[in-house]
């Protein structure tokens, strides 16, 4: 009888133990699909850098000039480097969601978290205090939950804290690499044409040279349009991840609720078919 009631128990405690496991599976899974999705910034974004030099080599080549081509794209190289610490800190932040849904300890390179980010105009791109401050707030949830050893318990508290601060750097993205980027390619592609409508009205040229230049034309603006879908897509799904993070923290005293799964088990199937939609491209 002893021994029948302690499998009884341990029963019983099994299958809450497993049960919690299962609740926070769409969190998990949510936050999966969240990280492959910023991800696509490693394929998708070509750079403030990597425009500025082909803008630069391309005036060089409009002058038949090969002398003194240097590029002055600095301030483009530092507008990366904060893309990029705004894109790994949204990123790691749904490492620790996914952690603490699984009910693992929070872990963390502190490193990444300790470069300060200044306001300031660095070229295409702005840092305001407003953005700053999120890049802050986020920094330092991560490290504490990193010296704290969150767990599960602390999810909701993660979530909360975070919600705001992650809208932020989610919307610096968005401006910054749909907006200031993706004009950087329109005023390219403006660039392109003028550059080659020169060549195509020149009588002096063969109908054989002037239509390999219209086939280069033609290439080059396939390969910037496919960017900015690229890019366009990319909005898709910081947006997604915006939503489906908004319903966590609307309902974050009820996160194993069937409709808060449902709704963001919607948000993830989004993504994962903008993604794969990228992929195709």
């Amino acid at each position: 009888m002893r021994m029948t009631l302690k499998v009884l128990v341990l029963g019983i405690t099994t299958i809450l133990l497993c049960t919690n496991c299962v609740n926070l599976k769409h969190i998990g899974e949510f936050s999966v699909t969240s990280i492959e999705g910023i991800e696509q910034f490693e394929t998708v974004s070509p750079g403030f850098l990597k425009i500025c030099r082909q803008d630069c080599q391309q005036k060089h080549i409009r002058k038949l000039d090969i002398h003194n081509t240097d590029c002055d794209c600095e301030e483009n190289e530092k507008a990366d480097s904060i893309t990029r610490v705004i894109y790994h800190t949204t990123k790691d932040y749904f490492y620790g969601l996914s952690d603490l849904s699984n009910n693992e300890l929070t872990s963390y390179k502190t490193n990444d978290f300790t470069q300060a980010l200044a306001t300031g105009d660095f070229g295409p791109i702005q840092l305001n205090e407003s953005d700053v401050k999120a890049y802050s707030d986020i920094s330092t949830l991560l490290l504490r939950a990193f010296t704290d050893s969150f767990r599960r318990k602390k999810i909701k508290e993660y979530v909360a804290q975070a919600h705001d601060p992650l809208l932020k750097l989610l919307d610096f993205l968005e401006l910054n690499l749909t907006g200031n980027l993706n004009g950087k390619l329109e005023v390219q592609k403006s660039g392109l044409k003028n550059f080659y409508f020169d060549f195509l009205k020149d009588d002096k040229l063969s109908d054989y040279e002037r239509t390999k230049f219209a086939e280069d034309y033609f290439q080059r603006i396939s390969e910037i349009a496919i960017q900015q879908k690229e890019l366009d897509n990319y909005t898709k799904i910081l947006r997604d991840i915006a939503q489906g993070h908004t319903i966590l923290y609307t309902n974050v005293s009820r996160m194993t609720d069937e409709e808060v799964r449902k709704e963001l088990a919607g948000y993830g199937r989004q993504m994962g078919n903008t993604i794969l939609s990228l992929h195709r491209m």
